[in-house]
């Protein structure tokens, strides 16, 4: 069984000049919490991550990236959405999700909107809502409990 975690990027980033995996250029709260599970031998190993980028869009964790400042807004969103849920689709396309959850802000939800429709009916998708310290208490319980 597979699960997939769809995470924004974050606006604390490694300063770091040279291209970097974008699991370690991103140091946000929700960063934090990955690296500390994988750190502590709790992060599972049959889930995947996705991260969505206000500049790249679609990116999984060892992608390289450089450092960059760009917020996510209503029209990048748009601008991005078409690119990343092709990419959504090709990537999930032949994995058997079970359940795939989604932590991301109201502009980056926009960002993947109509990727649901290419997932199969049986597959949970998971939301997580409220504010950010609340999104990282579900982030981090669905990932133990995955575990």
């Amino acid at each position: 069984m597979k699960f997939l975690l769809i995470v924004s990027c974050s606006g604390k980033k490694n300063k770091t000049k040279k291209k970097i995996p974008a699991i370690k250029r991103y140091e946000g709260v929700y960063y934090k919490v990955i690296n500390k599970l994988k750190r502590e031998n709790k992060f599972p190993s049959n889930l995947d991550i996705i991260i969505i980028s206000a500049k790249y869009g679609f990116l999984k964790p060892n992608d390289l990236i450089e450092n960059y400042d760009l917020k996510m807004n209503k029209k990048q969103a748009r601008k991005l959405n078409k690119s990343i849920v092709r990419d959504l689709r090709n990537y999930t396309r032949d994995k058997k999700y079970k359940e795939i959850f989604i932590n991301l802000g109201k502009d980056y939800m926009l960002s993947i909107e109509g990727f649901e429709q290419f997932i199969p009916k049986e597959t949970k998708i998971i939301v997580a809502n409220g504010a950010i310290g609340k999104k990282m208490k579900q982030m981090k319980e669905w990932i133990l409990r995955l575990g």
